[in-house]
């Protein structure tokens, strides 16, 4: 039915009409009677489905929009039910490294020599030195307890201590710290080998069974004393471990070894070198003190004599025997000389104000501010009166301009004000000359007063004051002898006293278990590291897993509607059914195997409902067209099952009687040929060439009105010419008048283009991945190559599905792969 004509075609499924006015306005265009009654039947069922497929289309893209969306905004945030399906997936290699782990911890754990830990605890604050040097000097230091706590730390875990310690105890004579070598894991491993596993399996150049025990040992050199006891003492340090107890002066010494006894002893041993090394540097620091003290006395009596000694000699020369000296301290002299001092300041005061005041007069400064005028009331009344003229000068200024009269007035009246602050400034100039010539008349009075009171106690004033200083001098002198005496004579006493800042609070015990290695938390550390690296081979696994698994591969990275997943066919023969075909029969049957009738010999399993989603599909995106659909079923790669799905899909059309021919469109690989075991004469490469007609060659699936046009066993070379030929545009026109679908098995998109020179030819396409095996990248660089592909698609099946292996994958829970949980819907047997 022509839109733009008005007229009918002569074939009726041949009617045209315009799709887009009748879909626009729900119904077909007014034309005459006879069209309107011919093509009204078909255009309202044609646009039923239209509509219903339009509908589909927009809910479902609503649907991925809002999905889309959702996945968006979750970008950014932890999905745990992918991170609970990766662990599902994976949790047998997560388990095997955790295992492992866990087995190198054990061994680790069996070869390490168990280690124990003695802790003694001792009470300290401050060095025992430096208390006595305070005790002692009277000297304080600032530095805070923090500080010297930390110091303690640092002595404890000193050579002078550890070689107090090895001295004491007489390690540097045991073996274990004689030895220039220590045993570790790999030396005890080796001799564990050599002495069990070689001597006992008679390795080549072994000595016979009781000849170790009759050799002589050899002999261990002599080690020089000092070599031992610094190898001692520097083995000592490495187990020495110094730690305080919170919120107190305690420190707490641990040592470690492989005997529970020696890490006790060794322990106790620190603690008890420690106090001695404390009472030998509070001895050290008593004799130093001493000494000092000693020293610093004697040198205050020879000094304390030699300032005697000048005293006298000064009195003797100056004849001030008998005169007491504590008279220069009498009130009148002490009052003289105050008065004295503050005369003196306050005309030093006034000779710099009346020189300040004298430049101003000279200068005939009129606008200098002068400290005596500025609290006058004159002067303030003069100020404020001058600020008042100024301000209405300026405004008269401004106003009249500078030759007005008024403004001249003003300025007039200014300068009388600035001349009688001027004469203010002259009469405060005389009155501060005249108050220092009285200042300088006090100052020359007090002197004179002072000098008679000099001579009235009988001496020169500075004679009399330097006497007295010599005699303050002998007096502090006195005093600090007297002060060193003392202390010396204490510092003598506590000498043979000898006291230690620091005491054993808990002495150390031979530990009831070993401290290393710890068990627990090597295996625990071992089974997380084994977990962990083995997680990190899952990822890594994870992250190079470019195949085709789930719903999200299909629709997000490929861009095709997932139509299901066709489960693995098991346990069924792929060899043709039924009797060959009889010599003589007019019409050529062929027998096909049972994986390729499946969905048609088990119509309720769930193989076949996906195979009918697969119809539902394009049903939807053509509608109930006049046409005969024609689909390719086509794969990326080989042996990805496509062959089977499509054979399989025409076998359920035609089990719904519907008449179907299937086209074996691979002719360099004639998989569906093979399949059914028998070799063609004739083929479709003979019906593109022209040898021979398409009804000839085709074979019909014996109890089906399901036709094939396989594969001849004639090679063909130019294959996409031929499917992108006339000849096929012309075959398919040709079995559009007998079929109501035509599937054709197409070869893959991957290694040749024959299925890409057939897609102007056909109505879509239904797209095969093989699960778990298609790679993704390959499969979208092969799609970007055609973007007809995408618009042909109807949708995608994942062939060769397991439905328990991918419960772990995709964003879905266990029971939507679970084909039991179906199992009442389905039957597949």
């Amino acid at each position: 039915f022509h839109a733009k004509d008005g007229t009918l075609g002569c074939q009726p499924h041949k009617l045209r009409f315009c799709e887009a006015e009748a879909v626009e306005q729900n119904r077909p265009r007014v034309f005459p009677a006879a069209m309107q009654i011919a093509a009204g039947g078909l255009i309202d069922k044609y646009l039923s489905c239209q509509f219903i497929g339009a509908e589909m289309n927009r809910v479902n893209s609503a649907e991925f929009r809002v999905h889309d969306s959702m996945r968006d905004r979750a970008d950014d945030e932890i999905d745990l039910a992918r991170l609970v399906s990766l662990i599902r997936r994976n949790w047998q290699i997560l388990a095997l490294g955790g295992l492992i782990g866990l087995l190198l911890g054990i061994a680790h754990v069996a070869t390490t020599t168990r280690l124990y830990t003695a802790h003694v605890e001792i009470n300290t604050f401050r060095s025992a030195d430096l208390e006595t040097f305070q005790d002692f000097t009277g000297i304080t230091n600032a530095r805070n307890s923090s500080f010297d706590f930390d110091t303690e730390i640092e002595v404890l875990r000193s050579d002078k201590i550890a070689e107090r310690a090895v001295l004491n105890l007489g390690l540097h004579e045991q073996p274990f710290f004689a030895a220039a070598e220590r045993v570790g894991p790999i030396n005890r491993i080796r001799r564990f080998v050599t002495e069990h596993v070689l001597q006992r399996g008679g390795s080549v150049g072994a000595l016979p069974s009781g000849t170790a025990e009759t050799l002589p040992q050899p002999e261990t050199p002599n080690i020089d004393e000092q070599l031992a006891i610094e190898r001692a003492v520097r083995q000592l340090r490495e187990g020495i471990i110094v730690t305080p107890v919170r919120r107190s002066a305690v420190l707490r010494v641990s040592y470690t070894s492989p005997s529970r006894l020696l890490s006790a002893r060794i322990a106790n041993g620190i603690a008890e070198a420690y106090i001695e090394d404390q009472l030998a540097a509070t001895d050290e620091a008593s004799q130093r003190a001493i000494a000092w003290l000693l020293t610093r006395r004697d040198e205050l009596r020879a000094q304390l004599e030699r300032v005697t000694l000048i005293a006298d000699q000064f009195r003797e020369d100056h004849d001030l025997f008998g005169v007491n000296t504590g008279q220069i301290a009498d009130a009148e002299l002490e009052r003289l000389s105050q008065n004295l001092v503050a005369a003196r300041a306050e005309q030093v005061e006034l000779e710099a104000r009346a020189r300040r005041l004298a430049e101003i007069v000279m200068n005939a400064d009129s606008t200098a501010v002068v400290r005596e005028t500025a609290t006058q009331g004159i002067t303030s009344g003069l100020r404020s009166r001058y600020l008042d003229v100024l301000s209405s000068y300026n405004t008269l200024a401004v106003s009249l301009g500078q030759e007005h009269a008024q403004t001249q007035r003003r300025l007039r009246e200014l300068q009388e004000i600035e001349a009688l602050m001027f004469e203010e400034i002259r009469r405060s100039a005389e009155l501060v000359h005249d108050d220092l010539r009285a200042m300088r008349e006090r100052v020359a009075s007090l002197e004179a007063a002072q000098a008679r009171v000099g001579e009235r106690v009988g001496a020169d004033q500075a004679t009399l004051l330097q006497l007295r200083d010599m005699e303050r001098d002998i007096e502090t002198l006195r005093d600090l002898y007297t002060s060193f005496q003392q202390r010396h004579q204490e510092a003598t006493q506590r000498q043979q006293i000898p006291v230690s800042n620091a005491r054993i609070l808990n002495r150390a015990q031979p530990p009831e278990g070993p401290s290393a290695p710890n068990a627990k938390l090597i295996l625990a550390l071992g089974g997380f590291l084994g977990f962990l690296s083995a997680g990190g081979l899952v990822a890594f696994r994870e992250w190079s897993d470019n195949s085709i698994r789930s719903e999200e591969d299909i629709r997000d990275h490929l861009g095709f509607e997932y139509l299901g997943g066709l489960p693995l066919l098991k346990g069924l023969s792929g060899s043709p059914r039924g009797l060959p075909p009889a010599e003589g029969m007019q019409e050529k049957i062929v027998h096909l195997p049972e994986s390729l009738t499946f969905a048609s010999d088990h119509p309720l399993s769930n193989y076949a409902e996906t195979l009918r989603a697969g119809k539902i599909a394009f049903m939807l995106r053509h509608g109930q067209t006049v046409l005969p659909p024609k689909i390719g079923f086509v794969s990326c790669f080989p042996v990805e099952g496509k062959t089977t799905t499509a054979t399989n899909f025409a076998s359920l059309l035609a089990q719904q009687g519907a008449r179907v021919m299937l086209i074996d469109a691979d002719i360099r690989n004639p998989g569906l040929s093979w399949a059914t075991g028998q070799s063609f004469e004739t083929g479709l490469g003979d019906v593109l060439l022209g040898t021979c007609d398409w009804r000839d060659a085709r074979q019909r699936v014996q109890g089906t009105s399901l036709h094939l046009l396989a594969n001849s066993k004639t090679p063909v070379v130019n294959t996409s010419e031929l499917l992108g030929s006339a000849m096929m545009a012309d075959l398919l026109a040709q079995l559009e008048q007998d079929y109501d679908y035509i599937i054709l098995d197409l070869p893959p998109l991957g290694p040749v283009i024959d299925a890409r020179v057939m897609l102007d030819k056909l109505d879509g396409l239904f797209f095969i991945f093989k699960w778990g095996e298609t790679n993704r990248g390959l499969a979208q660089r092969i799609l970007r190559m055609d973007s007809r592909i995408h618009e042909k698609c109807y949708g995608a099946f994942l062939n060769f599905f397991d439905p328990q292996k991918a419960q772990a994958y995709g964003a879905y829970q266990a029971h939507q792969y679970d084909t039991s949980y179906y199992q009442r819907y389905f039957l597949d047997r």
